[in-house]
């Protein structure tokens, strides 16, 4: 799972005005004034929506018999980010397993978590009893040092473009309480 950004083709293919920057009211699209966004997926959904406007960001997820799996960064990545703060508090508990769950129609996938000591297993199930995933393979387990480190990359490219592409969101309350619960180690 990764979040990639290719600035060559945002400098030759996308070269967009930042439709937030240096304006508290929104494009008419959206006809959102900042102050009353209420929650971090508010936000999370605006900055979505630019990341995938922007043509310079892509989410790829691979493994368990397929490669690559049909998400997209306005959807299926934020379904991801949202649970972020959950994951790591899975990795540093003691709790034995964790669900990252990939709700959207179309996905509609879990992805299982399991610690033995310093490693995590993963698997892949249908989200949903009706969901047929078809595959039942669990991937070779990972270190959990590795998969939280893989963790820290996504989620330093991902505030790191949003600052670039639209700072006003990521400046935001709820962004900023959002980032204090990753207790990212910079």
């Amino acid at each position: 799972m990764c979040l990639e950004i290719n600035r060559l083709g945002y400098r030759q293919e996308s070269v967009v005005e930042n439709q937030w920057e240096d304006n508290d009211e929104f494009d008419s699209e959206y006809d959102i004034k900042l102050e009353e966004l209420n929650d971090v997926a508010e936000v999370f959904y605006l900055i979505g929506q630019e990341l995938q406007n922007s043509n310079i960001v892509q989410f790829k997820v691979e493994g368990f018999g397929k490669l690559p799996w049909p998400v997209d960064v306005s959807t299926d990545f934020l379904t991801v980010i949202e649970q972020i703060p959950d994951i790591l508090k899975f990795l540093d508990s003691d709790l034995s397993t964790y669900n990252l769950e990939f709700y959207e129609q179309g996905i509609e996938r879990k992805i299982f978590f399991r610690k033995e000591e310093d490693l995590i297993r993963l698997n892949c199930y249908g989200s949903k009893s009706e969901v047929t995933w078809g595959q039942n393979i669990e991937e070779k387990p990972l270190e959990k040092k590795y998969l939280k480190t893989m963790i820290y990359e996504m989620i330093k490219s991902f505030v790191s473009i949003s600052n670039e592409l639209c700072p006003t969101l990521t400046s935001h309350r709820s962004f900023q309480e959002w980032k204090l619960r990753i207790d990212m180690p910079y």
